[in-house]
């Protein structure tokens, strides 16, 4: 029964810590997210170090030459993953090769069909295959980095875990990842700050609906994937220019990925594709409590793909949830 609960959180957890993770100039009907499409920030990027907007093409010429980008979502705007096919694809050079990491495949698991796959795939048979491996994910949104994908060719490598090992994780059993013979330490390798960070965000994100002493087990899966996620973005960054896609939370820069990657001696830029809100008008009231400024390199705004709060959009989900963790 405990893990029961604790998948199902982890599964609305995906949900909800994307849709608050961190609360984008004219009109375009290019936009697939119906909500907030006239807010001043749609469409613009603003660059953390510089304190200053840019445009997107500057942003494609700011990364052009790094060698790991990590793109945060929001995993159910269509616009963030449209922003991020068009990033990747100028990203892209003919000096080095280039691979894409996924959080939404565990390595393992795709491990064993990357046998069968073949670039030269359609798009079809990929959606199908993708579907067979790792169907709680809407892949259909996937659709502009997918066909970048097999345009290009580009080699796909799963990051995450399976469930057998969010398991073992979440119940204390392991505190180590590994990937082809190297390993990384989770359980310590945050602050105690960092830890207390990570256990609030999933705290607010669940509304107060999780009771606080069960945020313990989701803290260890959080970074668990954030040094998952690094050991297959490292690794693969051997021999390629490799960007992951992932939920906004894993790219922070204080808490997320980019802390395992230093653990190996990787650096990172962080670009977090970010909702507007119609009430924020002000580049500053996103910052709020948790200083912006510490967790990415750049965020660029789109349209909203809802108008509800997301404690109520799940409401009845939390509630049937905190009834099984008595």
């Amino acid at each position: 029964m405990k893990q029961t609960w604790l998948r199902d959180y982890i599964r609305l957890l995906l949900l909800l810590m994307t849709a608050t993770c961190c609360a984008v100039s004219s009109v375009s009907a290019d936009w697939q997210s119906l909500y907030y499409r006239d807010h001043p920030f749609v469409g613009k990027v603003y660059s953390i170090k510089d304190k200053s907007w840019i445009s997107p093409q500057q942003l494609d010429k700011n990364i052009q030459h790094e060698q790991f980008i990590l793109l945060g979502e929001t995993h159910t705007n269509p616009d963030h993953h449209i922003g991020q096919a068009k990033i990747i694809e100028k990203w892209l050079s003919l000096e080095q090769p280039s691979a894409l990491v996924f959080e939404m495949l565990a390595y393992d698991d795709w491990a064993e069909l990357q046998a069968e796959y073949s670039s030269q795939q359609s798009l079809a048979s990929l959606h199908e295959k993708l579907e067979e491996i790792a169907g709680q994910w809407e892949w259909e949104l996937y659709k502009p980095i997918l066909e970048v994908q097999i345009k290009y060719q580009l080699p796909m490598v799963g990051a995450n875990l399976t469930r057998v090992q969010i398991d073992e994780i979440s119940s204390g059993e392991k505190c180590r990842v590994s990937r082809q013979g190297v390993a990384l330490e989770f359980c310590d390798s945050l602050t105690d700050d960092m830890q207390a960070s990570i256990k609030q965000l999933i705290f607010d994100a669940h509304c107060g609906y999780l009771p606080l002493e069960h945020t313990k087990p989701l803290l260890r899966v959080q970074m668990a994937k954030d040094a998952s996620f690094a050991l297959s973005l490292a690794n693969m960054g051997n021999t390629h220019k490799v960007a992951l896609i992932a939920g906004a939370v894993h790219v922070r820069k204080d808490i997320g990925v980019p802390v395992h990657l230093q653990r190996l001696d990787k650096q990172s830029v962080s670009i977090a594709f970010v909702n507007v809100d119609p009430g924020k008008l002000n580049i500053e009231e996103y910052m709020g409590d948790a200083d912006l400024s510490q967790q990415f390199d750049y965020i660029y705004f789109t349209p909203s793909e809802r108008n509800q709060d997301p404690c109520v959009e799940f409401a009845e989900q939390l509630k049937k949830m905190k009834k099984l963790t008595k």
